[in-house]
């Protein structure tokens, strides 16, 4: 199995370097370009995929729908994929947070893992949500058969299975190098892990 990490294309909060989770908000002018131009790369450079998976959030399922059409997929859309929920921070700023809240964000910036937003989530149960959906798709489908599937994300929940599932060590996130909005992250499985695969090396209707 492939499975091919899309970013979801930019938003007005991301530009604004807000901290965006489970609000729900648009794509921008620029985020829809992003989708309508990747859908337009990948639709020539790979194969139809087998699934088109998707975060239930409007930026996501916006960013995937070109994919949908490219391809004569339906749009598979789980709240299992969604970023990070930040809680009572959601839409502030770094700057706005540590007006409002420095201690308790000092905190959390110390140890994201296991402190967590007021009314948020850890990265620890961000992992422990994406684990959980992953192995379940590795379960429901074919994980050794030759089938491409695409899943379209947040910049956290990528980085995640980067650290986790290509690097096996959690820690690593913040040290990753993460997707940018409207960019994709391949990965094969090879029957024991995923290892990352070069986009640009795959031939359509290979691996």
């Amino acid at each position: 199995m492939r499975l091919l990490w899309i970013r979801h294309g930019e938003t007005d909060c991301n530009r604004e370097r807000k901290y965006l989770g489970h609000s729900d908000v648009p794509l921008n002018e620029k985020g829809e370009r992003q989708a309508r131009g990747l859908a337009r790369q990948l639709s020539q450079q790979l194969e139809r995929p087998c699934g088109l998976y998707a975060s239930d959030l409007r930026r996501c399922t916006q960013t995937a729908q070109p994919l949908a059409d490219e391809w004569g997929l339906s749009i598979i859309s789980d709240p299992a994929l969604r970023e990070l929920s930040f809680g009572d921070w959601e839409l502030l700023t770094y700057e706005e947070l540590m007006r409002a809240d420095a201690e308790r964000a000092s905190r959390w910036y110390d140890d994201p893992f296991r402190c967590s937003p007021p009314n948020g989530e850890s990265l620890q149960e961000l992992g422990q949500r994406l684990d959980g959906w992953l192995r379940k798709l590795l379960v429901q489908r074919r994980a050794d058969a030759d089938e491409l599937i695409v899943c379209v994300a947040h910049g956290g929940v990528i980085r995640w299975f980067q650290a986790m599932w290509l690097e096996n060590d959690p820690k690593r996130y913040w040290h990753v190098e993460g997707v940018g909005h409207g960019e994709a992250l391949l990965a094969q499985w090879d029957g024991r892990c995923w290892r990352r695969q070069r986009l640009e090396d795959v031939k359509r209707g290979t691996t």
